[in-house]
């Protein structure tokens, strides 16, 4: 008897519930929706409408739609000098005319370039074509400084304090840019089990350095730089010779020796791994490509080996199956 009356409350809710679920699905974007109507359908038919509405609106081309509406005039030219808006004074809420930015921009390059020119030393100072894998010996000025007295920098040392001591080793590599090109030298330090790698970075350009003498040209093929020295233990520890360069020293030396140092060309300063081996430029790429002369034959350098056979042999079809006929 007091189950029926609390079954029939239970229903009632679960139906107020339903009802309540029903309206609110009715409803799509704020408009009340037919019932029996799915809200897909509604949202459709009022887009129908929208667009019955908009038939006399102006069709924008999709060129027209996505045009710039700004000015590309291109670079300013102030080969005869800056307007007068590029010489005053803003402030803080104003915005400054664009040939003020062009005023007042720092090119760095320029920058680095006045530096360079300050401490760069002469291109004569280092040995000809110095690469990586190259035995040198770096005579450097070592301080010795006497008492305790706290020294800032290296021209506070007394002249007669600074001694000439020399580093042998291989050349590792060269980083940097500018003034500030640092080379890197290995050498092993020690005898029997106690031997151990001690690498020393010189700044090319110090006025500590003051010459490098080389001992032994060095062949790394196409490395374009020497760390893999510093895996190679006992007898791998060493570098092809150069003979190339071993052969360009020794002429340099016979005219040395014969008074003609002026047919000797003039040194450059020690390059980096991009300059030594910079990046290859497409045929595409260069300044006299015209497609229309373009020709396969002209451009393709394969010999007739890789087009006959190492092309075809890229052009198999993979097998299918297994070694137990299963597909991979």
């Amino acid at each position: 008897m007091t189950k029926g009356p609390m079954a029939t409350a239970v229903l009632a809710m679960m139906a107020a519930a339903c009802g309540l679920l029903a309206c609110s699905r009715a409803f799509v974007g704020g408009v009340p929706a037919p019932l029996g109507l799915r809200p897909q359908a509604v949202a459709i038919s009022a887009t129908q409408r929208y667009a019955e509405e908009q038939v006399d609106a102006e069709v924008l081309d999709a060129d027209e739609m996505f045009e710039d509406d700004s000015d590309d005039e291109g670079t300013p030219d102030y080969s005869n000098g800056y307007p007068p808006e590029a010489y005053e004074t803003y402030a803080s809420d104003e915005v400054p005319d664009q040939a003020w930015f062009d005023r007042n921009k720092i090119d760095r390059h320029k920058v680095n370039t006045v530096f360079f020119d300050m401490f760069k030393k002469p291109k004569n100072f280092f040995p000809h074509e110095l690469k990586p894998g190259d035995t040198v010996r770096v005579f450097y000025m070592e301080p010795q400084p006497k008492g305790d007295k706290k020294v800032g920098d290296y021209k506070s040392y007394d002249a007669n304090a600074m001694r000439e001591i020399y580093f042998d080793g291989i050349i590792l590599n060269f980083k940097g840019e500018y003034q500030a090109r640092i080379m890197t030298v290995r050498a092993m330090v020690g005898k029997g089990e106690n031997v151990m790698g001690f690498e020393m970075q010189f700044p090319m350009h110090s006025p500590l350095v003051n010459r490098i003498e080389v001992l032994r040209r060095g062949y790394i093929g196409s490395n374009k730089n020497a760390y893999f020295m510093r895996a190679m233990v006992g007898k791998r520890n060493a570098i092809p010779l150069d003979k190339e360069r071993t052969a360009m020293d020794d002429k340099f030396q016979s005219l040395i020796e014969e008074g003609k140092e002026d047919e000797i060309p003039e040194s450059d300063y020690p390059q980096q791994e991009w300059d030594r081996y910079p990046l290859p430029v497409w045929k595409q790429d260069e300044d006299d490509w015209d497609e229309e002369k373009y020709a396969p034959e002209l451009v393709d350098q394969r010999s007739e080996y890789e087009t006959r056979v190492i092309a075809r042999y890229r052009m198999r079809k993979k097998k299918v199956g297994g070694r137990f006929g299963a597909k991979r």
